[in-house]
């Protein structure tokens, strides 16, 4: 089996907004969501989040064509009540958009690559560092169930999905590396604003990862 690379795109959201809380934090687990809004692209809640103040927010927004980053992941989100869980304080919430034209085999190769890479990154145990929102509120929510149920995914096999890609990028050397805020020895950063077109931005961080690095499309660096 050969493991999947994809590019990480960084288009974050204003910081005016009171969901982008702000916060130097190193990330000690991660949730697992669903959008709960079928049809809806990363780029749409993109667009949702940037433009009102809201109640909720999270880290990355995951369909068929993007793994999309709209608050860096050392920042704090609201993507779980803080009366059940430290979530906010120290996990990342990560959003997989499913159903309407969504490929969902694509969309799920995503999130159970960009679960793994946050697996790789941090050193983590996928059993213990991913948490699903249906696990730390269960009288409220149901996701990531909700997706993944309709699809023939527990939430079991989805771990398992991640554990198995999880050793792929350790067998292959996909090149991931812990983050360091500080120092990003092997992020290669493609600034699109560069590019007269995003397509041409793209071409370029999938030849950064063929040769190694772990390619972010970062979309306005001034955020």
């Amino acid at each position: 089996m050969i493991g999947n690379r994809y590019s990480i795109t960084s288009m974050l959201i204003d910081k005016k907004w009171r969901h982008r809380p702000g916060g130097n934090r190193i990330p000690r687990y991660a949730v697992a969501h669903d959008t709960g809004n079928e049809g809806s692209t990363a780029l749409q809640n993109f667009n949702y989040f940037n433009s009102r103040h809201l109640a909720a927010s999270a880290h990355v927004f995951i369909d068929d064509q993007d793994i999309l980053m709209i608050i860096p992941l050392r920042e704090k989100t609201w993507h779980v009540r803080r009366q059940v869980s430290d979530a906010n304080d120290w996990a990342i919430g990560v959003e997989l958009c499913y159903g309407g034209k969504i490929s969902w085999v694509e969309a799920y190769k995503r999130y159970v690559w960009f679960f793994s890479w946050l697996c790789q990154t941090y050193e983590w145990n996928p059993t213990l560092h991913i948490k699903g929102h249906f696990q730390l509120d269960p009288g409220r929510r149901k996701d990531p169930v909700n997706a993944l149920k309709r699809n023939g995914k527990s939430f079991e096999d989805f771990l398992q999905d991640v554990k198995d890609q999880l050793e792929i990028i350790k067998r292959e050397g996909e090149g991931v590396h812990r983050v360091n805020e500080k120092k990003r020895d092997r992020l290669y950063r493609v600034q699109i604003g560069c590019f007269r077109q995003k397509g041409n931005a793209e071409e370029a961080a999938q030849k950064a990862i063929k040769a190694g690095f772990d390619a972010i499309i970062l979309v306005d660096e001034s955020s």
